[in-house]
């Protein structure tokens, strides 16, 4: 390292490659044909193509930087992090289903139990792509750490909450910075390894995804009977922590490009604050925000025909229109500030084919991986415990799927459209046939192991292989974006999908039920099936029967799949 002229005293080592000032290694002429956005250069001064009219000429001098890999313990410290902090944030979506009654009970709350779910959820999903175009303007370090820190603080504040409204409060900030969690998690796997270790990074990552989702009732169960459901909040302080010394230390504010030493004289840049869409974020915020309430809010707390559930659909309707009406009108500008989702991307027929593949593979996964437990402790009468323990086939066969697909597409060179084929067509079987399980037994079937293997193998596929194909059809300075984009459409999927099933199931018990039971029973046994045992004996197996085909309903409703066109 050079010795510092005005002292004479070496510098510190830097831990990380040092990224050059923009222009540095550009001849004069190269540095006029970047500042005039006219072509994109590679680091060794050559043109290589014509840089998109959108793209600005700050973006250009990015494509030109070299990333830098990591490697040894640094590789091995953010990946700890990613999968600690994304563990946390996944399981928050989960843990509380099974702590909510201590809650309500403690806080004097039941009329709005439902809102310490949908608040967390609101913000956790309106987010993501929001948080995906800052990581582009702001970088990912710093996007990533401001998401881990609003999910801790706020997680310990929800703990040392008295009373129900500064709860919901601090869920939505702590789904805020969940849902930061969450979209880095996925944009920085293809930023840290080179191609060829991308399909066991994603690997890792979409295996920390399913097991999370299993694991949150378990754990928040286990913790309520244990001791006060505050530790379902608490428990996120020190893992918070620790995941933001794991990723501080591994990567610098440059990354992927390593150490800048313009980065924080560029964040209080005006011109860097001036490139975020400030508009088109509130509008994707608020329509996100209001499809996700009328859909969890529906059939629980308001009819689906009612006025307010009714309105709040075509309000979030409008504002999807508009968003979309002004990022094609700010994609067509030639100005400072970037649309959150540049409108070129919809011009490429694989991108939309991954949005949609994300949306459509949300609403089996999550079907599977919430109701199949539920389906366990209701018909099967299972624990809490044991049914986690038999969705094992589904969570082990799903990350082993996820990896086979890096290898058949990097190594083997199969196209990636087969491999999203054969992924949807495992899932279809295996969604049909778990489907078709005998619902009037208390006995497990074993035929229901071999089904999750297929479903898993199926989900496997299918969510590596989205991940894996936005890191090969777009450039890089769309990838973030790209990938925020499908995370956030996935999320979507899954939520309306998981809406939809309990809006069929609770209509059909209430169809069924309605004709045995006074009203204050078929209320008691809508919110949680246990109560069916407090019924008298000869109300009991008929409710229970209904119950049971009520579940065999719910599965079929997810057969569905599309592939990129």
């Amino acid at each position: 390292m050079d010795a510092s002229p005005s002292s004479g005293e070496p510098k510190t080592p830097s831990p990380f490659p040092r990224d050059p000032e923009p222009d540095a290694d550009l001849g004069q002429g190269d540095k006029d044909a970047v500042h005039n956005g006219s072509v994109a250069l590679s680091r060794r001064g050559a043109a290589t193509n014509t840089t998109p009219p959108d793209i600005r000429p700050l973006d250009v001098v990015t494509q030109t930087r070299q990333k830098v890999y990591h490697t040894g313990w640094r590789l091995h410290a953010l990946t700890a992090g990613l999968c600690l902090s994304l563990l946390l944030s996944t399981l928050e979506t989960t843990i509380v289903s099974t702590s909510l009654v201590s809650i309500v009970d403690h806080l004097q709350g039941f009329d709005r139990a439902s809102w310490i779910v949908t608040s967390y959820l609101l913000t956790y999903t309106g987010f993501l792509i929001i948080f995906a175009k800052l990581s582009d303007i702001l970088g990912c370090k710093l996007m990533l750490v401001s998401g881990i820190t609003l999910f801790t603080i706020f997680s310990i504040a929800c703990g040392a909450s008295e009373s129900m409204l500064p709860l919901i409060v601090f869920r939505a900030l702590q789904g805020m910075g969940g849902s930061g969690i969450y979209s880095l998690s996925t944009i920085m796997v293809p930023l840290m390894v080179p191609p060829s270790k991308y399909a066991t990074y994603i690997a890792i990552v979409t295996s920390v995804f399913a097991i999370s989702s299993v694991l949150g009732p378990l754990l928040g169960g286990a913790i309520t009977d244990n001791t006060t459901w505050r530790w379902v909040f608490y428990l996120n302080g020190p893992g918070g922590a620790l995941a933001a010394a794991l990723v501080g230390l591994a990567i610098p504010f440059g990354f992927p490009y390593g150490d800048s030493t313009t980065f924080f004289r560029s964040l209080v840049s005006e011109k860097r604050w001036k490139r975020i869409d400030l508009l088109g974020a509130t509008i994707s915020l608020a329509a996100s925000t209001l499809l996700i309430f009328a859909l969890q809010q529906g059939g629980v707390e308001y009819a689906w025909n009612s006025g307010a559930i009714i309105s709040t659909f075509v309000l979030s309707g409008v504002l999807w229109l508009a968003f979309i009406a002004w990022e094609r009108r700010l994609s067509g500008r030639n100005g400072v500030c970037e649309p959150i989702f540049p409108w070129r991307l919809t011009s490429n027929r694989f991108v939309v084919g991954l949005l949609l593949n994300g949306f459509l593979t949300g609403f089996p996964f999550m079907a599977a991986i919430i109701n199949i437990p539920q389906r366990l402790q209701t018909v099967n009468s299972t624990t809490a415990i044991g049914a986690g323990l038999r969705m094992l086939p589904l969570l082990l066969l799903s990350p082993v799927a996820s990896a086979l697909s890096g290898v058949l597409i990097t190594k083997l060179k199969v196209p990636p459209l087969y491999v999203l084929t054969l992924g949807g067509v495992l899932q279809v079987i295996g969604v049909g046939l778990f489907s078709s399980l005998d619902s009037t037994t208390l006995k497990v079937p074993d035929a229901q192991y071999g089904y999750q293997v297929i479903m898993g193998l199926g989900f496997g596929f299918n969510l590596a292989t989205i991940l894996m194909m936005a890191t090969i059809i777009v450039p890089e300075n769309d990838l973030a974006v790209t990938m925020g984009a499908v995370t956030q459409t996935r999320v979507l999927g899954g939520t309306i999908g998981l809406a939809v099933c309990s809006a069929l199931l609770i209509d059909h018990i209430r169809a069924q039920a309605s004709a045995i039971l006074t009203p204050a029973e078929l209320a008691s046994i809508l919110s949680s099936s246990g109560n069916i045992a407090l019924l008298p004996p000869d109300k009991q197996g008929r409710c229970d029967t209904t119950v049971f085909i009520s579940f065999s309903l719910a599965l079929p409703l997810f057969n569905s799949r599309c592939s990129p066109a």
